[in-house]
């Protein structure tokens, strides 16, 4: 996994009418054009929702439990991400997160 400062997201946006989507977009939802251009979105946001998982899919098994939450960003953006906690740090609805990186499994947040 990449770590470090702030990361973007990429998104893709809609070539036509603008409208951004988390990467891969196949079709624009707000006006029906197939055409986009990638983005990049400031990889700061809030958190939307949240959750523990304990029953995990095979692969992930063996970091149960561990916190994702689904991340509101700019433009109306909203992405599940795993969330990289510091001992006795507690997700919120509407804190602060920043990204701090991707793996293949997807984006890392953190609590500002």
């Amino acid at each position: 996994m990449m770590l470090g400062s702030t990361h973007d997201i990429i998104a893709d946006r809609c070539a036509r009418c603008g409208k951004r989507f988390i990467s891969p977009a196949y079709v624009c939802a707000a006006c029906g054009s197939e055409e986009f251009v990638s983005d990049e979105v400031e990889g700061k946001g809030r958190i939307y929702t949240h959750t523990t998982i304990r029953v995990a899919p095979e692969a992930f098994r063996n970091q149960v439990p561990y916190p994702m939450a689904i991340i509101e960003l700019p433009h109306e953006l909203r992405l599940t991400a795993r969330m990289l906690l510091k001992e006795g740090q507690k997700m919120e609805i509407e804190r602060a997160v920043s990204c701090i990186g991707k793996d293949e499994a997807g984006y890392w947040f953190e609590l500002e």
